[in-house]
């Protein structure tokens, strides 16, 4: 579980203490009985505290007190650094609770079952159940014990090629709550199957996952038959929530080996592709997604906050008032709470295409066995519509459409996702889901050795299918291309790597404004010493096969302006926190005012935010981003940021300018920003043509734009102001619609072409 208190800042009071490497006599004779030592430090406000998230499990932090986990190496490391702490008794060893070890007949869910039990109950599951459920271990702990899974689906024994879903119970081995639940997900879904309709469908059309426990060697580390002396970590001592690769920390970010438990459920997602988990702890009371290592939110976020509401509402509907109450309402984002490296959570999200969060369902790790029913008709409901979710979205087929079989292929939310957020069909049925937000999204299907295609506006709607089948035209020679960037400053290198489908024999590429101006190798190296925006041209050939592909201003070269203490006139350029491309810095206190320099007066001041990486808080009290609408911080204030992209801002002044007011704090500096500086300028339309058409409403502030034209409209676009198509559609009327759901706030240009010529209009989403 992990706890981090609303506002606290983490100064840690660094006191005389151990500071030798080797244990104090106490601690080596503590060791030599526990695996773990469970302690506190005191902490009067938390924000250095989390260099220590390195070294120690920190389980939580409130009123100025910081509690943690650490095995013999992480406490002696700890010591080093010279912290006052407190030994506390295990959380594993304040409770005795009452066993079930199956010698007294029926269970009636209020006592915890020994180990022999629960792998008794679980066996017996399919024995009861033998048409719609199947339990097997997938491999061994290290002391041995088993890691069970149940299989529910109709028709168990045959692979229909259903979406998967996974439950995964108690990571940590003294949150023991949550090894109960899932125990009563699956008799809840194997007992009320053929007479709860939620429960048929479910079962009907996905295969559902469910691991009750996960780590047992900590469960009953004090042996087989109590869970009194349960431990956080493995029978190795290892927090198994640190030990996942992790997208930012990298392959091993605990500095530990992959625990035999980490590799088994490694191997199982690798093999089930899972498309939506879950992951379950006790501690405290809340519904945490992702993610939990970048501040930045995932590109899922509306559609993370719509379950996670759902779960937290749902809990409420049948709870007491006072259980889930904390934080927002019941649920946060990973990040803003507090950061984790090598977590489960976003090692499925990131590394495996799937969709987990993380669920903390009691205050208490260890609640006495009596209370144990009632904690699962607090969650029942919630955890099945959970599951529910994996109904809706986006979902087909993708096929080969010469032959009918199956391709494995990338689809992708264009303009949506990154960070691995897209999804892929499966190899040997084609069939893939996408759930996601409703609305209105360009999908594209590329897999290789075939042609992509982009489907534009597939709409979806919460709560709904919207289903789409590809078939993919195989093809023998393909061209593309990407670069490590696209927006940069004077004077940038840039590297190309090819993309190709074929094994081509050549490469020839022609680089508008780099140096070198054409190449042959497979994945070069450009710079760009001047300012403009250029295309990239790739020609392949293989044999007489030849094919060409050429992205229009793909590059865009700019002057760079770093964050500080001044006045910037232009309309063109890259703005960058005060760090550059590194880090922003502690303690700044920043003003910048930026006006267009445009001759003409009839512009907009445009920056646009490609990325953004600022300390996440409630409140946004850390490090904060303040923009305003004016020449300086009199004006009137657009927004405050501080983990939300603040995307496309536009000044809406005479003076056409915008005031940036950058703060930081202390300690933890992220990688701050990056945003282009342009001048929206648009040519001036004669008056013959403005009454040839009417788009409304301007500025949009819904999901529909409307073009009303004399004309038959053939075609409609929307660009960004640095010419990047975003949207395209094909029509064949005088009034035609698009939806522009999927742009974020800021001015576009829309445009439409008939048969008396192409027509370009401003507009602005709100």
């Amino acid at each position: 579980m992990k706890r981090l208190y609303y506002l606290l800042l983490l100064t840690i009071f660094v006191m005389p203490a151990y500071s030798q490497n080797n244990l104090p006599e106490q601690m080596e004779a503590f060791f030599s009985q526990k695996r773990e030592a469970y302690f506190s430090i005191e902490a009067s406000t938390p924000k250095e505290i989390i260099p220590l998230m390195k070294i120690i499990s920190v389980d939580e932090i409130k009123d100025g007190e910081v509690r943690a986990y650490a095995n013999k190496k992480e406490f002696s490391k700890f010591l080093e650094l010279g912290y006052n702490y407190e030994l506390l008794p295990n959380p594993g060893d304040l409770l005795d609770p009452e066993m079930y070890d199956g010698s007294k007949g029926e269970y009636d869910w209020d006592e915890y079952p020994t180990y022999e039990a629960y792998v008794a109950m679980m066996y017996q599951f399919a024995t009861d159940h033998p048409d719609i459920c199947e339990v097997f271990s997938i491999g061994s702990t290290t002391d041995g014990r088993e890691i069970l899974m149940a299989k529910i689906s109709d028709n168990v024994s045959v692979d229909e090629h259903e979406a998967r879903f996974l439950y995964t119970g108690q990571m940590h081995g003294d949150e023991i709550v949550t090894y109960i639940m899932f125990l009563r997900v699956i008799d809840h879904l194997l007992e009320n199957y053929g007479t709860d309709p939620l429960v048929t469908d479910l079962v009907d059309n996905l295969e559902i996952w469910v691991n009750p426990l996960s780590n047992p060697d900590g469960t009953y580390a004090g042996g087989n038959s109590s869970v009194n002396g349960a431990t956080r970590t493995n029978g190795n001592g290892v927090d198994l929530n640190r030990n996942y690769a992790d997208p930012k920390g990298g392959p091993h970010p605990d500095g530990n080996e992959y625990q035999p438990e980490t590799l088994l459920f490694m191997e199982l997602a690798e093999q089930k592709h899972f498309v939506m988990s879950a992951n379950t702890h006790s501690g405290t009371e809340v519904v945490n997604y992702p993610w939990d290592t970048w501040y930045e939110l995932h590109p899922d976020d509306a559609w993370w906050y719509f379950v996670s509401r759902e779960y937290a509402d749902n809990v409420h509907d049948n709870a007491p008032s006072s259980y889930f109450e904390g934080f927002d309402d019941g649920i946060t984002n990973g990040a803003a709470w507090y950061t984790v490296e090598g977590g489960r959570q976003d090692y499925m999200n990131y590394f495996q295409n799937c969709r987990e969060f993380t669920l903390e369902l009691s205050d208490v790790k260890m609640l006495p066995a009596s209370q144990l029913p009632a904690h699962w008709d607090y969650n029942r409901d919630a955890m099945m519509d959970y599951i529910k979710q994996m109904l809706y979205g986006i979902k087909g087929t993708v096929t080969d459409a010469a032959t009918g079989d199956p391709v494995m292929a990338k689809v992708e939310a264009l303009g949506h996702d990154f960070k691995n957020s897209f999804v892929f069909s499966d190899a040997t049925s084609g069939n893939y889901n996408r759930v996601i937000k409703g609305g209105t999204y360009d999908l594209k299907f590329s897999a290789d050795g075939y042609l992509p295609q982009v489907f534009t506006d597939v709409t979806v709607e919460d709560y709904n299918t919207t289903i789409l089948d590809v078939q993919l035209e195989a093809a023998s020679l393909i061209a593309d291309f990407s670069a490590d960037q696209t927006s940069v400053s004077v004077g940038t290198t840039i590297h190309f790597t090819e993309e190709t489908y074929g094994n081509p024999d050549t490469y020839q590429w022609t680089f508008e404004g780099g140096t070198p101006a054409t190449s042959t190798e497979e994945n070069p190296t450009v710079t760009y010493n001047e300012i403009g925006n250029f295309d990239v041209t790739l020609v392949i050939t293989k044999g007489g096969d030849e094919h060409q592909i050429t992205k229009e201003n793909y590059i865009h070269v700019n002057e760079e302006f770093l964050m500080g203490n001044q006045v910037i006139h232009t309309c063109s350029g890259l703005f960058y926190d005060d760090g550059g491309e590194g880090n922003y810095s502690n303690n700044a206190d920043f003003v910048t005012t930026i006006y267009g320099d445009a001759s003409s007066d009839d512009y907009t001041l445009v920056v646009e935010f490609l990325e953004f990486s600022v300390e996440t808080n409630d409140g946004c009290t850390y490090d904060y981003l303040e923009i305003y609408n004016g020449e300086n911080t009199s004006a009137p204030l657009i927004g405050k940021y501080c983990g939300v992209n603040p995307g496309t801002v536009v000044s809406d002044n005479p003076e056409h300018a915008l005031t940036f007011a950058f703060t930081s704090d202390g300690s933890v500096n992220e990688a701050g920003w990056k945003a282009t500086i342009s001048c929206d300028i648009m040519d001036v339309i004669d008056q013959k043509k403005t009454e040839n058409y009417k788009v409304f409403p301007n500025p949009v502030t819904q999901d529909i734009l409307q073009i009303e034209s004399q004309d038959v409209i053939n075609s409609i676009q929307v660009h960004n102001i640095s010419g990047q198509l975003l949207l395209s559609k094909k029509t064949d009327t005088k009034a035609a619609k698009i939806n522009v759901s999927s742009l974020k706030s800021g001015v576009y240009i829309l445009s439409f072409e008939t048969e008396k010529g192409l027509y370009h209009q401003k507009i602005q989403v709100q």
